[in-house]
């Protein structure tokens, strides 16, 4: 397991005290005091949000000047691995009933736009990327389209052979496409338990699994085992136990079909890449044949297909392309059992395509400004991007 200091979890506008822990997961949360300087604080109406949020939800910090914001992580190992989560309530705070969007930067790379559509949904993402230097910097950009706030950051140190997808040409970032009868729009989900939300302390990286949606005709694994799944040393996804062991099968039908687009959540762009990852682990200890071919948008991704006992696997691709995507699973002629899935993961591949600037050279302009208390716009990366270069420096 990694070690408690390994992640950094902010409640953005928090003022009560300088730490608390939540209780459902024994994470201890800190105020942004000290993370930026930048932006003004406001409550949020419980009332006006949708019902089971995490108390970090009840605040915000808003950004109504500069046309770029920035929270400051240091303490990190250069070129380290990092899950970085944002979560975002508006709930009418401004009571101005108009819903912003603005756009998320990774560094000096774009991560994602945030677009609220629904002034009571709470609203997440998640990217996977690699970190340049020893300190990282989450920046809002405002687009005239709204004032950017933040309810909380989060960042989750993961270890280097882990999503090797994820590298300094590229980033992976989780899908936001909301199901019916899931909470979340995040499409990292888990299969054939009542269990809504499964993170850390099960997820030792506290990745947050939700329960895949409803589908009529499906239900869990009988005589679920209670085993422990194991994940063999080649794991390169590393899904924890309490994913692994359940899973879905359809009742009265020999295949499963599960789909996804995009929606008004995310901007998924002109042509995305998306990065499909698929978990599977026979529960039971099978005398009969479980088999089955494994498609995405009708193509193979693997045939004749059999779940190990107790043990994962993990099949993954890359599809491209902003319309409707499919994945099939159909049993073959010679198996005896339906399929059976266990837990999905889909994300977007996002190029790096912007190079920070040298990390000395950062750490002494950042320095000056601190000390000087320089405004203009100097925040974020002093020189990247050219359009959010600092004024008064020479490129």
């Amino acid at each position: 397991m990694l070690p408690r200091h390994s992640f950094i979890s902010i409640d953005c506008g928090y003022t009560a005290n300088q730490t608390y822990t939540d209780s459902r997961t024994g994470i201890s949360y800190a105020s942004d005091e000290g993370y930026t300087d930048a932006g003004l604080i406001h409550p949020v109406d419980k009332g006006n949000l949708q019902t089971d949020l995490a108390d970090r939800y009840l605040n915000l910090r808003f950004f109504p000047s500069g046309e770029r914001n920035c929270y400051t992580l240091r303490s990190l190992t250069p070129g380290g691995k990092y899950l970085v989560r944002a979560a975002f309530g508006y709930g009418d705070y401004d009571k101005l009933n108009k819903n912003p969007t603005f756009d998320l930067y990774f560094g000096v790379n774009y991560w994602t736009t945030v677009t609220i559509v629904s002034s009571s949904t709470a609203y997440v993402f998640e990217i996977i990327a690699v970190c340049p230097a020893d300190f990282l910097q989450i920046c809002l950009v405002n687009k005239g389209s709204g004032t950017p706030f933040i309810s909380g950051l989060d960042l989750r140190s993961l270890t280097s052979d882990l999503y090797l997808e994820a590298n300094v040409t590229q980033s992976l970032v989780l899908l936001s496409f909301f199901r019916d009868t899931v909470g979340f729009g995040p499409n990292r989900y888990h299969f054939g338990t009542n269990y809504q939300h499964i993170r850390f302390p099960d997820d030792p990286y506290d990745r947050m699994w939700q329960r895949y949606e409803n589908v009529d005709g499906w239900t869990d694994v009988p005589n679920k085992s209670n085993g422990e799944i194991k994940n063999s040393t080649n794991d390169n996804y590393d899904a924890p136990s309490a994913v692994m062991r359940s899973a879905s099968i359809p009742v009265n039908d020999s295949r499963m079909d599960l789909s996804w687009s995009s929606d008004s959540s995310m901007n998924v762009g002109v042509d995305p890449k998306f990065f499909l990852v698929l978990y599977f682990a026979e529960l039971e200890a099978v005398q009969e044949l479980r088999q089955f071919d494994v498609s995405v948008d009708n193509n193979p991704l693997a045939s004749a297909f059999s779940p190990k006992f107790l043990l994962p696997t993990v099949l993954s691709g890359i599809v491209q392309g902003s319309n409707e995507h499919s994945i099939s699973l159909v049993a073959t002629s010679n198996s005896a059992l339906q399929p059976l899935i266990s837990a999905m993961e889909i994300y977007m591949l996002r190029p790096v395509n912007e190079s920070t600037t040298d990390s000395l050279d950062a750490n002494a302009m950042m320095t000056i400004q601190e000390k000087f208390s320089v405004k203009k716009n100097w925040v974020g990366d002093p020189c990247a991007p050219i359009s959010f270069a600092w004024n008064g420096l020479k490129l």
